[in-house]
């Protein structure tokens, strides 16, 4: 039988906020999907401008992937494994799909940036607004992902719930230089900032790319912090074994997420990854697209809050 993959996105504003100020977005086509999960700050009417704008741009961007394509070269891609040989989360190889991918989600991602500060430029009190964003393309059994900010993806697999993306926040960085623990990140009176997010009027922005073999059965979850900061991850995984439809899977954690006070806007966008043949480990197809622009960025990191 051929790959299969289904995909659905659900946001809900919470208990506390008047707005929301999140924006998410998930379409499957047969082996090819697309996952989105932003979320906007900023001044009035600003968040939630920042964050639709963000998702329009990077899906109008990635749309290029998943047109029709033929007599494409098939590229063989390296796969890192640890110890006991589980597949790993890495940084980009330097291989032609991986650079492929990398580059229109960077390109996607920048150009996002550029739309969201054209639009404080031309609207005054929107101005410094700006975004989180993180993003999944998956095709065949490969997923590629860009971050920027404090929103996360994640891979469960076989009960194993695992964060492949890094937030770029202050608590983040804390945890990581062993100054605080990760469970103190949940209650840190400093867990909103972060030091990189589209917009803010900065003309330029660094972004991280990440890649993931898939197997049958794997779940990619995309969700903004108003979901990870209130439901643990093993509560999240609880609900993914016990729930097998993704609708009610959102359903059930956005729940959970206002049970536990909701103080925040809440997104996800989840995909089911199925093959019921073997595929090719180290086989993926590339588009036929050339965009004809480097992906490399570079920028300073600054303070924002989410």
């Amino acid at each position: 039988m051929p790959i299969r993959i289904n995909a659905t996105s659900h946001t809900d504003t919470g208990r506390v906020r008047e707005r929301n100020e999140d924006c998410a977005y998930a379409s499957a086509h047969d082996d090819t999907a697309l996952l989105i999960v932003a979320d906007g700050m900023g001044g009035y009417r600003a968040g939630d401008r920042a964050s639709e704008l963000t998702v329009e741009t990077i899906r109008s961007e990635l749309e290029l992937l998943f047109g029709p394509s033929s007599g494409q070269p098939t590229v063989k891609l390296k796969s890192r494994r640890d110890g006991a040989g589980e597949r790993t989360t890495v940084e980009l190889p330097e291989t032609a799909a991986s650079e492929h991918y990398g580059r229109f989600l960077t390109l996607a991602v920048r150009h996002a940036n550029d739309a969201v500060i054209n639009y404080g430029q031309d609207h005054r009190d929107a101005r410094g607004l700006g975004s989180t964003v993180t993003v999944a393309v998956i095709t065949r059994n490969r997923a590629y992902f860009a971050n920027v900010g404090d929103s996360r993806s994640y891979l469960f697999r076989k009960g194993i719930l695992r964060v492949i993306t890094r937030d770029h926040s202050l608590v983040a960085r804390l945890v990581e230089s062993g100054e605080i623990e990760p469970d103190e990140v949940y209650a840190h009176p400093k867990r909103n900032l972060i030091y990189r997010s589209l917009g803010a009027d900065r003309g330029d922005i660094d972004v991280d790319l990440f890649e993931e073999e898939l197997h049958s059965g794997d779940l990619i979850f995309l969700c903004s912090d108003g979901l990870w900061e209130k439901v643990r991850p093993a509560e999240i995984i609880a609900i993914l074994q016990q729930e097998s439809d993704m609708d009610a899977i959102c359903k059930q954690l956005i729940t959970h997420a206002n049970n536990q006070g909701g103080e925040d806007n809440i997104s996800i966008s989840i995909a089911r990854y199925s093959d019921d043949e073997v595929a090719p480990a180290a086989a993926a197809d590339i588009a036929e697209a050339d965009t004809g622009e480097v992906a490399a960025t570079s920028s300073e990191d600054k303070t924002q809050t989410t």
